[in-house]
């Protein structure tokens, strides 16, 4: 069953303004809160690893409350709506803070970020597993999510270069105090994101039908606990996904630093390097979407894996004031980026049924809250990996570097990233849960009437 383009908008719509949000949590929240509130790159690093400890608690809990939720309610969409508000005020918190941050603030204001996106995410990702069961349909799906991602990206990469325009035709209130200051294009993300969530969460409610399943009984949360454990497909691709993203995540903790104090980037630069990165993504975001439906999604994405690194080790080839390099590198490297976006959740909706084919019930919220606890570590791990270990090494963003400190920067931003990729890809490659073994799944899900109702007409 093909899905109909207002189904798949409405989810790609969402995910605006959750980029709008996420985007800067990575890029800017270091370079902001260090250079412009004087807290250590090791506190902030600290911050983050921190503020996961209560996902521990809030991401299993609110997958299973929206798993347990009745239909009548909504299981999926009342959880969406509760976190709308949440995350709202989390992300002004965040970046348009209410007073000066100190670092017990900027814990609780990430914290409460996290916490409204996991509100959001989890039923969502849970509910974009829930509508299809087809193996290549869910890529299409996640597909769109990542179009959506990625215009709410070119959002706030074109923030500074638009502000800077207006703040230089006379809008004083665009320019900042401070010459350099990020706070007021983190003040218009911010309130962007609002205005975009409280467009797209409505939107998705009334134009996407939530699922309906047969009624099981339940599964107690101690076996519910040991199936999930000794499914081997969703270990393994839990285990590829957090290597795969601490990588990512340590890229984006290092990039400011190293486009601004190494490529020797100015403000008006280094956002065109993103975009590059991001038109990049535009082209091979249709790519991959259409030869997924050609091979296992496993060994696609391991093959795109290995290719991005060795495009990104090139990194190591480029000297102090080579931006320009850096901005053909990323458009190549933002080719094959969707790979991860888009099979990495279409592969774990597909292990969410071998869980349904042995629980008798669907726990799609509760894999995606572990799934989410993944993504979320892997922020901080990036962080509290990649931020001390400069520091330790010899780098520090507050006084003028020489050379061999900014070769520290260089090498750091290229070797960590690659290394965590090359053990992901050990774990992707012979993955248990192919095309073939998906489709015995699904035929053994309908004889036991445990698919989800038709959500959308072909």
């Amino acid at each position: 069953m093909k899905l109909s383009n207002k189904t798949l908008f409405a989810f790609a719509f969402l995910n605006l303004p959750l980029s709008l949000g996420g985007l800067p949590l990575g890029l800017y929240l270091t370079p902001y809160y260090a250079s412009e509130f004087g807290i250590s790159l090791s506190m902030i690093g600290v911050i983050i690893m921190l503020t996961r400890i209560t996902d521990v608690i809030t991401d299993p809990l609110i997958g299973t409350l929206s798993d347990r939720t009745p239909a009548k309610y909504g299981r999926r969409g009342l959880w969406i709506l509760i976190g709308m508000p949440i995350m709202s005020v989390a992300v002004i918190a965040v970046f348009d803070p209410f007073f000066t941050p100190t670092p017990l603030y900027l814990f609780t204001a990430v914290a409460l970020l996290y916490f409204g996106w996991t509100l959001i995410g989890i039923p969502l990702t849970a509910w974009i597993a829930e509508i299809s069961s087809d193996y290549n349909e869910r890529s299409r799906i996640t597909g769109a999510r990542t179009w959506g991602g990625i215009v709410g990206s070119l959002v706030a990469i074109a923030a500074p270069l638009i502000l800077a325009g207006l703040a230089g035709a006379g809008f004083s209130s665009l320019t900042p105090e401070t010459p350099g200051s990020l706070q007021p294009m983190l003040r218009v993300l911010a309130w962007s994101s609002v205005i975009f969530l409280f467009i797209s969460v409505p939107y998705l409610l009334l134009n996407v039908p939530q699922p309906l399943f047969k009624q099981t009984e339940r599964v107690d949360l101690k076996k519910g606990f040991r199936l999930i454990l000794q499914n081997q497909a969703f270990r393994r691709l839990l285990i590829a996904n957090v290597l795969g993203a601490i990588g990512w995540n340590s890229i984006n903790t290092l990039f400011i630093f190293f486009v601004t104090l190494y490529l020797l980037a100015d403000a008006s630069q280094w956002p065109i390097i993103i975009v590059s990165y991001l038109m990049g993504q535009f082209v091979g975001t249709p790519l991959i979407m259409t030869i997924a439906s050609r091979f296992n999604k496993h060994r696609l994405l391991a093959v795109s894996s290995l290719i991005s690194s060795a495009i990104f080790s090139l990194v190591l080839l480029f000297q102090p004031g080579d931006y320009v390099w850096y901005i053909v590198l990323n458009f190549f490297t933002g080719i094959l980026a969707p790979a991860n976006a888009i099979l990495a959740p279409s592969m774990a909706a597909d292990v969410i049924d071998q869980d349904t084919l042995e629980s008798g019930e669907q726990r799609g919220a509760l894999f995606m809250a572990l799934w989410g606890m993944a993504d979320k570590f892997a922020i901080a791990a990036a962080a509290g990996i990649t931020l001390p270990l400069v520091q330790y090494l010899g780098f520090d963003p507050l006084i003028q570097n020489d050379p061999d400190s900014l070769k520290v920067l260089q090498y750091s931003f290229c070797f960590v990233p690659i290394c965590f990729f090359i053990l992901s890809v050990g774990f992707l490659w012979n993955y248990p849960l192919t095309r073939e073994r998906h489709g015995e799944l699904r035929e053994a899900l309908t004889r036991k009437n445990l698919l989800a109702q038709d959500m959308d007409g072909p």
